[in-house]
């Protein structure tokens, strides 16, 4: 009964937890970045909580706000397997790449050792 006269209260409450989770997500981002070490956050506990206040709302757009959490997307990324853009090899074809990748050239004439039964005849 109280909680139809007054429906914004639960997706209130949820929703501010997931927010807070989702705030604590990204400061361990930039943590990780800022001190170069991995800092875990807590993954998808913010989408969670947004989707179900997002549901349990009067306005149930508000549900698309579970978007927002970047664990959701990264662990999308994982489950596809779509690389990260930083996780991106070079591409040996591009101008780009074929610096890093001297090494795995195709041996010159000079380099190409010769054959054993040569040497023997010498």
């Amino acid at each position: 009964m109280w909680f139809k006269q007054h429906p914004w209260v639960f997706p209130a409450i949820i929703g501010g937890i997931g927010l807070f989770y989702v705030f604590l997500n990204i400061m361990a981002i930039r943590a990780s970045k800022k001190y170069n070490r991995f800092v875990s956050g807590v993954p998808i506990l913010g989408f969670i909580h947004l989707l179900i206040a997002g549901l349990i709302s009067p306005c149930k757009w508000l549900a698309f706000l579970c978007v927002l959490d970047f664990t959701f997307w990264e662990f999308l990324s994982i489950i596809t397997g779509i690389p990260r853009p930083k996780d991106t090899p070079k591409d040996p074809n591009t101008a780009e790449g074929s610096e890093d990748l001297e090494g795995l050239d195709a041996p010159e004439a000079s380099e190409v050792p010769e054959d054993s039964e040569d040497h023997a005849s010498h």
